[in-house]
């Protein structure tokens, strides 16, 4: 067996044997193929770092999956999908590795960074930046657990052709759920769009489409309580707010937009600083509490949820990782 600390190069890969096997050296990886993620492994790049993506899901994250992109700059209207694409083409303009796996485990080794995948794989890295995005909140009501997938979905992209000419509801007040409804009237018979305020807060565009879309029925003040069925989803209970009067509506299909929770298991793992809602507290540096580890994107809960923010921190994290790891290397 190969004692720890012995190094090669493998398809342009430095690697290094460890008791476990051999080690993937790279001097950053990127976890996480949004916005965020991809804007840091261009500009970590383009300032000569050896740098790997790694993603459990798709590129270009959860904006992959939107109906419509209208307000990034260079792209008047695009889908989810169309931009995804465009940033692949940019991450193989400049041979920026993607690897499509999970990071299982991190933990931090002197001034290095060890990651382990699903597939086995061992991974090192000098500087890590976690664009790992946030995953959909639920509803945490009786029935949306025991019909998800059998009625209750949380991407209208997705799963709104299987509810072609039936009857759906939309929960939620944002821009998502705005967009979902709009999607999803043209498809549907029915259209229901359910947000507990009395009024919505998306962007005052998306809000004049809805308004004035008369296949989208809003109804306003009401919360879900609980869905129903049998092998299928049915219904929905509501409750009106404040004096709690029922209303159910018999619907084929429920689709989820209430918001997001921060995928930060990884800097918990690691011991970063969280905040009390568990995004990744970072400085103006995106650099966390743990030297080498930087985060960008919605992971942090910094400003407003949009690519173009998420983007602009995943520069930000890009440039000074890259610094932080050509200082350390020239300490060597």
């Amino acid at each position: 067996m190969l004692a720890c600390g012995c190094t090669s190069r493998m398809a342009g890969v430095l690697t290094s044997f460890s008791y476990g096997g051999i080690m993937e050296e790279y001097d950053i990886i990127v976890i996480g193929a949004g916005p965020a993620g991809a804007s840091a492994a261009i500009y970590a790049k383009r300032y000569g770092m050896n740098v790997l993506v790694v993603d459990s899901g798709t590129i270009g994250g959860q904006l992959s999956w939107a109906t419509l992109v209208e307000n990034y700059p260079g792209f008047p209207s695009i889908t989810g999908m169309e931009y995804a694409e465009q940033i692949k083409k940019h991450l193989d303009h400049l041979k920026i590795e993607v690897r499509m796996d999970t990071v299982n485990r991190i933990r931090k080794n002197n001034d290095r960074f060890e990651l382990e995948l699903s597939s086995g794989t061992t991974l090192s890295a000098l500087g890590v930046i976690l664009a790992t995005g946030s995953s959909h909140r639920h509803l945490n009501i009786p029935g949306e657990e025991a019909f998800t997938g059998r009625g209750v979905s949380y991407c209208a992209t997705c799963d709104g052709y299987f509810f072609k000419g039936r009857t759906v509801a939309v929960i939620g007040g944002g821009n998502t759920a705005l967009t979902y409804a709009l999607y999803l009237s043209d498809i549907a018979s029915k259209t229901y769009l359910i947000h507990r305020r009395d009024s919505f807060r998306a962007e005052p565009a998306v809000v004049e489409r809805v308004m004035s879309n008369p296949r989208i029925e809003k109804i306003l003040g009401y919360i879900p309580v609980a869905l129903e069925g049998a092998n299928v989803l049915k219904s929905i209970k509501l409750e009106r707010m404040g004096d709690k009067s029922p209303l159910t509506l018999n619907v084929d299909g429920v689709f989820v937009a209430v918001g997001e929770e921060p995928n930060s298991a990884l800097a918990k793992e690691l011991g970063a600083h969280l905040s009390e809602k568990g995004h990744i507290e970072t400085d103006d540096k995106q650099a966390t509490s743990i030297p080498g580890l930087y985060a960008a994107g919605d992971v942090t809960g910094k400003g407003w949820a949009q690519a173009i923010n998420a983007a602009a921190q995943g520069m930000a994290a890009g440039i000074e990782c890259s610094i932080y790891v050509q200082n350390l290397k020239g300490r060597k």
